[in-house]
């Protein structure tokens, strides 16, 4: 085990945890002696002895790190996953100092410094000790790297040009710090979460850089010290990595050949923007950014809602009218930059009789509907955190309508309500009552709501089970709904949150969610749910029938509504 080592100088830090990638390394060895890989024989390169674990190793201002382990060895360089003197986890470098490794350490992390971005390491410390240079950052992965998603038969292009659209938002901050990076390959890409690891060959825009390299197949044919360097150098990079992304192949010595390109949208104009002459590229980051999130929209999967409903009024003979309404509707919006596809669904269960509950239940389901309509034909670019806070607004909204319309009537009565909201593939919820939404996956049937009544409460106090509800005699004795309070308190509306933990879910191609009141949960069990939606016709609203006709059969003592919605999407095919 090494003693602690005394520190000399302190530089400024940075860190590439990097795993290496065959061929770039290789290539870069067998490269003519004027550039800078083949300066040594690769099996004279000093390299420094491994620390052993649980050395120490000492930075000035009496900070010390120990040694976990040796992650691996590279270009003369050892990388150790370490831990500072509060056991949090670190990424150490360390070289030979007067070595060529260290002079890169050295100015990777004057790179580094003052660059805010979490896509690039966050520099801890940089130090001469013991005539080594260590470099201490944030603790780093070493995959999966972009060239792990490039070599992969699952490789999805939509996922490719994502990690590139994140890479040019992060080089384009690079780029305003005044540095080119010049050292981009997908070796060197954390892709989840990204992160660029090496800066060592960063160059001060306008100026020339200080040793000839090159990375085969990403750096441009225009770099060498002769001539200064500008945002264009990364843009044929990231360019470079689009166009193996697309043809599986690496840009040949020859140049890259754009008209055998497969036909995809916008690709071939993005790749004609990055790999032909410097003066033909993107005249900076923030174009060829910009043009990858628009590729990325266009490559997205297309998503489309199938939806019916069936309600009856029952068999109960005292019931006269039915006091179910439902509703819902769908959407789209499309922008060169954006594609936005909605639906909405709600059904209301009324309380209070024929002058007061079929009011109720009619109020609050126009006037979710009329809201909605109104907040997703006029709001684009919707956060998940929105979209939960806007489907509760229409709920208090509602029940503001609910509360005029009984005072005006003068009636005592209301409703309940759930509705959910999908926006794209994501799902959120309102609730208040004990109407259900069902999540249909596959071959399972799971609850999305909970129920707001007496026999729930006993529920969760543990005291019966929840299969006992449908028979239990309190399960109609509700604790909220629409038309109790004005306003309504926050607690009031439940959203997802109340059965998954969270307040957004993303669905899946297939996925059926199912609205229903409580004379159709009742009677109906979820395994006949589950039957209805997947082993009979695709069909929604044949299965909508099937569904209500079930719970004529077992008696419907109540009025019934069930509202099917299937989410499809139509992908990018694999290239």
């Amino acid at each position: 085990m090494r003693h602690p080592v005394s520190p000399k100088e302190q530089e400024p830090p940075s860190l590439q945890d990097e795993k290496a990638e065959p061929s770039s390394s290789y290539f870069e060895q067998e490269l003519p002696t004027e550039l800078e890989e083949l300066v040594e024989p690769l099996s004279m390169l000093p390299m420094p002895e491994p620390l052993a674990a649980d050395a120490l190793v000492a930075a000035p201002y009496e900070q010390s790190f120990r040694i976990v382990m040796l992650r691996h060895t590279e270009s003369q360089i050892n990388f150790y996953e370490a831990v500072n003197e509060d056991e949090q986890t670190v990424s150490v470098r360390e070289a030979l100092s007067g070595t060529e490794a260290a002079a890169r350490s050295r100015h990777e992390a004057e790179v580094l410094r003052d660059l805010d971005c979490p896509m690039f390491p966050q520099l801890i410390c940089c130090f001469e000790s013991d005539l080594r240079t260590f470099l201490v950052t944030e603790p780093l992965a070493i995959d999966p790297t972009l060239a792990d998603v490039l070599a992969s038969v699952e490789r999805q292009l939509p996922e490719i040009v994502s990690i590139l659209a994140q890479v040019t938002f992060a080089l384009s901050r690079l780029h305003a710090h005044g540095w080119v990076n010049l050292g981009l390959r997908p070796s060197h890409i954390l892709s989840n979460p990204i992160k660029i690891l090496d800066c060592s060959y960063a160059t001060r825009i306008g100026e020339k850089p200080n040793r000839n390299f090159s990375h085969a197949g990403y750096s441009p044919p225009e770099l060498s010290m002769e001539a200064s360097v500008d945002a264009r150098d990364d843009i044929y990079a990231v360019g470079a990595m689009l166009y193996q992304a697309v043809t599986g192949q690496k840009i040949p010595e020859t140049g890259p050949e754009l008209s055998f390109l497969p036909p995809i949208a916008g690709v071939r104009q993005i790749l004609s923007h990055c790999l032909g002459s410097r003066e033909s590229r993107y005249a900076q980051m923030e174009d060829l950014h910009r043009d990858l999130l628009r590729l990325k929209k266009r490559l997205e999967p297309t998503v489309s809602y199938s939806l019916a409903a069936a309600t009856s009024i029952g068999l109960e003979p005292t019931r006269t009218t039915n006091q179910d309404a439902y509703g819902y509707l769908t959407g789209e919006l499309v922008f060169e930059t954006e594609k936005q596809a909605w639906a909405i669904a709600t059904i209301a269960d009324g309380m209070g009789g024929m002058a007061a509950g079929e009011v109720a239940s009619e109020v609050a389901v126009k006037t979710l509907l009329a809201e909605a309509a109104k907040t997703l034909t006029s709001y684009h670019e919707m956060t998940t955190a929105e979209q939960v806070e806007w489907v509760k607004q229409w709920v208090s909204i509602a029940n503001q309508k609910v509360c005029a319309v009984m005072e005006k009537q003068r009636a005592r009565g209301g409703c309940t309500l759930v509705c959910a909201c999908l926006v794209n593939q994501c799902l959120t919820v309102a609730h208040v009552g004990d109407c259900r939404l069902y999540l249909l996956r596959q071959n399972e049937v799971t609850l999305l709501t909970r129920d707001h009544s007496v026999a729930q409460a006993q529920v969760l106090q543990n005291q019966i089970q929840l299969e006992e509800v449908r028979r239990h005699p309190d399960r109609n004795q509700l604790t909220r709904s629409l038309g109790d309070h004005q306003p309504l308190p926050d607690y009031y509306i439940d959203t997802l949150e109340q059965t998954t933990g969270q307040t957004v879910m993303e669905l899946r191609s297939g996925d059926v969610l199912l609205l229903c009141s409580d004379g159709l949960w009742e009677p109906v069990l979820e395994a006949d749910m589950l039957q209805a939606v997947c082993n009979l016709t695709p069909d929604l609203k044949s299965t909508a029938n099937e569904l209500l006709k079930i719970a004529l059969q077992r008696g419907a003592p109540d009025n019934a509504t069930v509202v099917l919605l299937r989410l499809e999407e139509t992908t990018v095919p694999k290239e």
